[in-house]
């Protein structure tokens, strides 16, 4: 049995008599029972434990040593003191999957076994650095979230949903920190982590909501909408992880740069601990903003009137500038493009691509339509999610020979659907459209060599 609650006993694990002050701490300790590979470790004095369950062949005297990389680089972050005596890694290895949730002294975390490290292999899979982040999260948590907290949740109300307009920040910045906080523990390398913000800004353009909806809208929203998606959320909602990573990565440029890198986002965090997380009090509404404000040393009304509580795109390719990498915005290059790279095809046939504005899955041997995405060409013909094709312009097709059918047609051609809709057999005839220049990507740029310096400061955090 695992778990980081206080036992009774000399040793941590087992079966037998456990301690909680209270209720609230009892549901904040989850429990794994049954057969588990242990793992144990000391970061900043602390015990931490990694418990996985599931099959699996990690190496584990590789994961103890990135792990503690990892929490050792984030207790420094916060000041070189953990709040907590004991620290456990629930694991929870299977075939496919992926997420994590946080407590005080403890996450609880699934994986797909295949991204735990496997020994004799040197290099970090894009699966392992996609765990470690995961790792990164999760253990940011600790401080953002479990003891700096909106006022909302202080204490929780278990009787019914708490609102706030902070999700943005206590999931955005955590998301924006558990790459940069890999970079600086010598985990990722630079490339890698302007591939995944590539990715990630990608994504971000890919979902037409946000131009509808703010962060703070959607953190108040979440209850109701976030959790609760339906086949419109591309259209309707933005993610305040994703978007609220993206507010973290433009504020913390904006910091460095009004206060020419002498402070940036750890100062504000660092604030926020000091200020709210050791001694308990909640982040009142407007605590993030004024904190940031603090730090800067300057009003930063306009930003976050565009950045928050606005629909704006963020001023990203700006603010990247000043620390010498450049954004660049292009057409996807063929369905299954995430981003992150530059495209191996010219501009011109970037713009030559067809596109009909879907999102899709097999189910069985067809096509169903996920998501019609605003202002695309399915939606202008009334497709409607749900949808199943059936053919193209009379031609049997699969979810692989759709994205092939499509690759052979040009902006402009017009083809003919034939789909069903529950149990009603549709013929729609729609125009192809050129692909939205939504896929971004992020280099350094080799004519800024002058701020290099801000560059290597920024991921270094200093």
């Amino acid at each position: 049995m695992a778990t980081a609650l206080e036992r009774k006993a000399a040793q941590p694990f087992g079966f037998g008599l456990y301690a909680a002050a209270d209720y609230d701490e009892l549901i904040d300790h989850p429990v794994e029972t049954g057969t588990f590979s242990l793992a144990s470790f000391r970061a900043r004095g602390v015990p931490h434990d990694i418990a996985i369950t599931g099959r699996h062949d990690a190496d584990l005297d590789r994961l103890v040593r990135d792990v503690r990389k990892i929490c050792e680089t984030q207790i420094d972050f916060f000041g070189g003191r953990a709040p907590m005596d004991r620290y456990v890694f629930l694991v929870t290895a299977v075939g496919e999957g992926y997420g994590g949730l946080e407590h005080r002294a403890s996450t609880a975390l699934v994986t797909g076994r295949d991204a735990l490290p496997q020994a004799g292999k040197r290099e970090a899979t894009d699966a392992y650095r996609g765990f470690l982040g995961l790792v990164s999260h999760e253990y940011f948590h600790t401080w953002n979230v479990k003891r700096i907290k909106p006022a909302a949740f202080t204490p929780y109300d278990l009787e019914r949903e708490n609102y706030t307009t902070l999700l943005w920040a206590f999931e955005g910045f955590t998301s924006y920190y558990d790459d940069l906080l890999l970079v600086r523990a010598g985990l990722m390398d630079e490339a890698a982590f302007l591939k995944t913000w590539g990715e990630s800004l990608t994504r971000i353009l890919r979902g037409s909501g946000r131009l509808k909806q703010s962060v703070a809208e959607s953190s108040f929203d979440a209850w109701i909408k976030f959790y609760r998606q339906d086949e419109n959320a591309p259209n309707a909602v933005v993610n305040y992880y994703a978007k609220g990573a993206a507010v973290g990565l433009a504020l913390d440029l904006l910091i460095r740069q009004k206060t020419r890198g002498r402070r940036s986002l750890d100062d504000v965090m660092r604030l926020l601990w000091e200020r709210y997380g050791r001694t308990g009090a909640g982040v009142p509404e407007e605590g993030v903003e004024r904190a940031a404000e603090e730090v800067a040393g300057a009003k930063l009304t306009r930003f976050f009137a565009q950045a928050v509580h606005g629909t704006e795109d963020l001023p990203l390719e700006r603010l990247l500038r000043t620390v010498g990498v450049k954004l660049t915005v292009r057409p996807a290059e063929s369905a299954g493009d995430g981003g992150g790279k530059a495209s191996r095809r010219s501009a011109a046939q970037l713009a030559g691509r067809a596109t009909l504005g879907v999102r899709t899955a097999a189910e069985g041997p067809d096509v169903k339509i996920v998501n019609v995405l605003d202002g695309g060409p399915a939606q202008a013909a009334g497709v409607s999610a749900g949808d199943v094709v059936v053919a193209v312009d009379g031609l049997r097709v699969t979810a692989k020979a759709l994205d092939a059918r499509l690759e052979r047609m040009r902006p402009g051609q017009r083809v003919r659907l034939h789909l069903f809709r529950r149990d009603e057999l549709h013929a729609l005839e729609v125009e192809l459209a050129a692909p939205p220049a939504d896929t971004c990507v992020l280099e350094v740029d080799a004519s800024l060599k002058g701020r290099a310096r801000a560059r290597r400061a920024w991921l270094a955090g200093r």
